[in-house]
């Protein structure tokens, strides 16, 4: 089952999967607690390794990839409303996807390299050739 996944998405699976066996070792959870999870643990571990920190998406990941697990070891996936709910409130609190479109580079920026740089020194150059490029 695990060769349907492509390979990107399997190792994205993979982390979401190393941070499920992690938590659970951390906190000595029984191994026939893990499996099948209840959604009582899925959400505990979103909610304290997701919320405020990842994206929606990293989020969902990590959730297919342990149901990927459970599916390749034959066991029910337990998901639902709480689940769904602690998803909801982690993705609340995920960083933005985007900040502000801001100029990396300004005139100013130049005016400044062009004066402190040595235009002659290759490096320098290539510094100053590169914000041009940004600008």
């Amino acid at each position: 089952m695990a060769c349907c996944v492509l390979p990107n998405t399997l190792k994205n699976y993979a982390a979401g999967l190393s941070h499920f066996t992690n938590f659970c070792d951390n906190f000595t959870i029984p191994e026939i607690e893990c499996i099948p999870t209840s959604e009582l643990l899925l959400s505990t571990i979103i909610t304290s390794h997701g919320a405020g920190l990842v994206s929606k998406g990293t989020i969902k990941t990590w959730l297919l990839g342990i149901e990927l697990w459970h599916c390749i070891n034959d066991a029910p996936w337990l998901s639902g409303a709480v689940l769904q709910w602690a998803v909801q409130g982690s993705v609340r609190l995920a960083p933005p996807l985007c900040l502000d479109k801001q100029d990396l580079v300004t005139i100013e920026h130049l005016h400044c390299l062009w004066h402190d740089l040595n235009l002659s020194n290759s490096f320098d150059i290539t510094v100053f050739a590169a914000a041009c490029i940004v600008f």
